[in-house]
């Protein structure tokens, strides 16, 4: 052999060295996690499962789909009550809540608002002055970084509110109506883990 490949085996053996050493101190090995979604078949309570190589299996039960809600008028509020559950034996990190099937025909996104709160611990995870207008497209955040103990159950109200405030520029129509009153708006919460 020559001088060029002994010194190239060389380099190449501490290199590995190197990156055995890392991956012990680490205590593990690196891994690229992808989450995969499931839904359940029709049932009373809608499932959403997930499940990923060394992430927690979280499920969402509940009221986790927003059928069509039409013909709304400023004021109407309505309430969804669902469930997540961490199935696994140790804690579920960055549970995330996103938007999925997204119907939404309002001229003025930001007249429909939604709140979020976790009723099992009373945390207001979305308030009215926090909420986003709705989305009118998949895959758009809900909340992120939800933190579910080993084996447990948190219980979550979703509160969709057509906002009521003509005094705030909301769009009138020539009879003085609210020019999104009629609307539809529907879609599913679906949930992703983080993978940081």
């Amino acid at each position: 052999m020559n001088e060029k490949k002994i010194m190239r085996n060389m380099y190449i053996t501490v290199i590995c060295a190197v990156v055995i050493l890392v991956a012990i101190a680490f205590n593990g090995t690196y891994s690229f996690f992808v989450a995969t979604v499931t839904k359940a078949p029709e049932t009373e309570d809608a499932t959403t499962n997930i499940q990923a190589g060394g992430i927690a299996y979280v499920t969402i039960t509940g009221d986790n789909d927003v059928v069509p809600i039409t013909n709304m008028i400023p004021g109407d509020k309505f309430e969804y009550n669902f469930t997540l559950t961490n199935n696994d034996d140790f804690a579920a990190k960055n549970v995330t809540l996103v938007w999925k099937d997204v119907i939404n025909n309002f001229g003025d996104k930001s007249n429909l608002i939604y709140t979020l709160t976790n009723t099992t611990t009373n945390e207001n995870i979305i308030t009215e002055e926090m909420s986003k207008a709705f989305p009118s497209i998949d895959d758009e955040l809900i909340t992120k970084s939800i933190n579910l103990n080993n084996l447990a159950s948190n219980n979550f109200k979703l509160t969709i509110i057509y906002r009521n405030d003509p005094e705030n520029n909301q769009m009138i129509d020539e009879e003085g109506n609210a020019i999104d009153m009629g609307k539809t708006f529907s879609g599913s919460i679906e949930i992703k883990l983080d993978e940081e």
